[in-house]
């Protein structure tokens, strides 16, 4: 199998896993657990949305913002339903492995090796350049870029009234990422696979080539197969968190300034997997690879709660202050035996840890503009890079239907990539839609919502 196929491999569940919750409802460090973003909306702003989110966005970034609303539920249509709820967040690096994964690029080569040995002539050899340097160019992918994948799927109901509000929300946030080791050697090894084949099928004789490459020869004269010689490997992670969240707000009045607090307890089910992947582990199939992975898997249930502040001044100007997952959770994961010694494992534990964020935003009747700032860097999960956000979004909505919405997002650590982003908004009657999209650097995402209102 080629280097890490293990791993992204493991995708591949966190997409049936997540298939099956949309049936129910209708290599440098990756990323660490982020604040996060869970609607179409926020990703186009940035991610901006604890200080100017809207009451529909007001579970998932800062419960307080469902009591800034002036009216009993009855007088208006201010309620919301969502379904689906989808945001999807990826590397490059993630989508070229599981591209090349899907070629069998390790089968490709051990068959052109085999053919190669059967017949030593030009074209064999080419097809063994041609592979080997495919998944050279994977290796390449694997260790310039970032491996990560962030999505969230589920539904969600708001409902503002006079000065309170509630919400709930059901949705599971599917995390995953690795840290990738990529040894020279490897490299270096496919790399004499390359230049010699490419000299046999350039014409070269090959006893001349062989006498150049003889670690590349068997006792036997024959081509040795690599696949089973390279040491690659990665410590791979994933998390998935469903949750069933209850969102309540209360206004009150300060020197005629407008504060409101809120709160979301929440249960959470956290299913926790973690493995260390090598290129040499022996499995034959894909459905082995995914069997090895789900066999880490332990599944523990948690509560916990966010918490949110937000105070209006001025009657537009708008500062919040929230804590998300306020009580740190640790989630163990099974592991097999040393396969050698028979000794039990050392636990390999995947951690959800709190994040705190501040905002800061302006709120018209037609425009708004928020920035946000993580107050701390965010803990890893497991092995990979924290990250600390600064986001910045805007919108405007025209004839009080249409919202154009545009972000950027920085990350404060410096390790990975900004991103620009924007969105639509339209409403139709009862029904609404919002679409979005990010880039920036190897990472991008995109995000669709449909709902009405009430």
């Amino acid at each position: 199998m080629p280097v890490f196929s293990r791993p992204y491999r493991y995708f591949r569940p966190l997409a049936k896993y997540q298939a099956l919750l949309v049936a129910a409802c209708s290599c440098s460090p990756a990323f660490a657990i982020s604040y996060g973003i869970y609607d179409s909306r926020a990703l186009a702003m940035g991610g901006a949305a604890t200080a100017i989110g809207s009451h529909a966005q007001a579970a998932f970034y800062n419960p307080a913002l469902l009591a800034f609303h002036e009216e009993e539920e009855e007088a208006g249509r201010d309620g919301r339903v969502y379904i689906p709820n989808l945001v999807v967040q990826f590397t490059d690096g993630t989508e070229s492995a599981i591209d090349a994964i899907e070629d069998e690029l390790d089968t490709q080569l051990s068959s052109a090796i085999e053919n190669f040995n059967d017949a030593p002539i030009e074209t064999t050899a080419g097809l063994i350049r041609d592979v080997a340097t495919d998944l050279r160019d994977v290796l390449d992918d694997i260790a310039q870029d970032d491996l990560s994948l962030d999505s969230f799927i589920g539904f969600n109901i708001s409902e503002p009234s006079n000065r309170e509000g509630g919400g709930f929300y059901f949705g599971a946030r599917a995390l995953a990422g690795g840290v990738a080791n990529v040894s020279e050697s490897d490299r270096a090894l496919l790399g004499d696979y390359i230049d010699s084949m490419g000299r046999v099928a350039t014409g070269e004789a090959l006893t001349s080539v062989a006498a150049d490459y003889p670690h590349l020869i068997n006792s036997r004269g024959q081509l040795i197969d690599p696949t089973a010689t390279l040491t690659s490997n990665a410590d791979v992670s994933a998390l998935i968190v469903s949750e069933w969240g209850m969102a309540m707000a209360k206004q009150f009045e300060f020197f005629d300034q407008s504060i409101a607090v809120g709160i979301t307890p929440k249960l959470m089910r956290g299913d926790a997997f973690r493995d260390t992947a090598d290129f040499n582990d022996g499995l034959d199939s894909v459905d082995e690879a995914e069997d090895e992975f789900k066999d880490s898997q332990e599944t523990h249930l948690a509560f916990n709660a966010d918490f949110g502040i937000a105070a209006t001044i001025a009657e537009h100007y708008r500062v919040s202050l929230t804590l998300k997952d306020a009580f740190k959770k640790t989630f163990s994961t099974q592991q097999d035996p040393d396969p050698v010694t028979g000794e039990p494992a050392p636990d390999l534990k995947v951690t959800l840890s709190s994040r705190a964020r501040m905002g800061l935003g302006y709120v018209g009747d037609n425009f708004s503009v928020g920035l946000d700032y993580d107050l701390d860097e965010s803990t890893p999960m497991a092995e990979e890079a924290g990250t600390q956000e600064l986001s910045l979004g805007a919108e405007y909505v025209f004839w009080d239907s249409l919202a154009l919405r545009a972000g950027y997002r920085n990350d404060q650590t410096g390790l990975h990539e900004n991103m620009a982003s924007a969105g639509l908004g339209y409403r139709w009657k009862r029904f609404v839609v919002d679409i979005a999209y990010a880039s920036g650097g190897n990472y991008q995402g995109g995000g669709l919502q449909l709902g009405w209102t009430f």
